[in-house]
């Protein structure tokens, strides 16, 4: 990412591009890791600054051939860890490094989202190098972004796939459905936290995006939520989930209750395999819903 391709960016820095950055909801959560700048001047590397960043989490080689991207290196290991070493070039006295260091670190942070909504999984991203360029300037300290923690990994997965041509980028402001999202590929073989993960995004979304879908993803959202109660409390009462799930589930019946009452076992196999066959309904919907936010969705968002 040159000084004179800034503008690819999503945001526009005030000395790289021209005209003021545009805010971003990032900037708040970026602020630890690239302000606080002390009175200390660190080693420099000429006019260009380079950056280093780890992702960790993967569990299949992500590109094959490896991605050319302007002023990025991307390198996969053997353990399917990536990192990415991103220089900015062309830098004078007058640049802000600070803020161009909260531009970069929320640019990966899209690409990080991006691979996240991708493979339905957490990744862990940390920022491991900077090389500050060779003019005097007043830098800090800080060389690592807030990790994000992930599930233990499984077996490695082979699904090769040519790299885009431009770095892929997610807006930043739909960060908390697609972490939501890929948290459920932490639980495999956990059904009914799979299936909770990815109703809490349809809870939120449907009703806008309700008319979206054919009748019969209307009957599976309802279905959902129904079963996303029957999981989410010890005993269940009410009357609309009690006769749907006592129908589709005998064995869930609770005897000696005043009122008719039905209970989530997760020791029963029969219980899970319940919930575990409305998993990728779930799934399914919950990704369509994100998409569609994220086609309504500003790049700057």
């Amino acid at each position: 990412m040159s000084a004179g391709s800034a503008a690819s960016l999503t945001y526009t820095h005030p000395t790289i591009g021209g005209g003021a950055r545009k805010p971003c909801s990032c900037d708040e959560a970026l602020s630890s890791t690239a302000s606080a700048y002390s009175d200390r001047r660190c080693p420099m590397n000429n006019d260009a600054l380079e950056i280093t960043y780890h992702i960790r989490g993967f569990r299949q080689i992500v590109y094959k051939p490896t991605p050319e991207w302007p002023d990025c290196i991307f390198e996969q290991d053997a353990n399917f860890d990536v990192m990415l070493s991103i220089t900015e070039r062309g830098l004078t006295t007058e640049t802000d490094l600070g803020s161009l260091l909260m531009l970069i670190d929320a640019r990966v942070r899209q690409l990080v989202l991006a691979w996240e909504f991708q493979y339905g999984r957490r990744l862990q991203l940390s920022r491991d190098n900077i090389a500050w360029p060779s003019f005097p300037q007043e830098v800090g300290s800080n060389t690592a972004a807030g990790g994000i923690v992930f599930g233990d990994q499984a077996e490695a997965q082979v699904a090769l796939a040519p790299p885009p041509g431009a770095m892929p980028q997610m807006p930043l402001g739909a960060e908390r459905w697609i972490r939501t999202f890929a948290e459920a590929g932490d639980f495999s073989g956990y059904q009914e936290e799979q299936l909770r993960r990815y109703y809490l995004i349809i809870e939120e979304l449907w009703d806008t995006y309700a008319l979206r879908f054919d009748p019969a993803d209307q009957a599976a959202s309802k279905r959902i939520g129904l079963i996303r109660h029957f999981v989410s409390h010890v005993e269940c009462r009410g009357q609309e989930v009690v006769k749907f799930i006592s129908e589709q589930l005998p064995s869930s019946a609770v005897s000696g209750r005043n009122l008719p009452t039905v209970r989530f076992d997760r020791l029963s196999a029969e219980h899970r395999n319940f919930v575990g066959r409305n998993v990728p309904d779930s799934e399914r919907i919950a990704r369509k819903l994100i998409e569609l936010v994220l086609a309504d969705m500003s790049p700057f968002a």
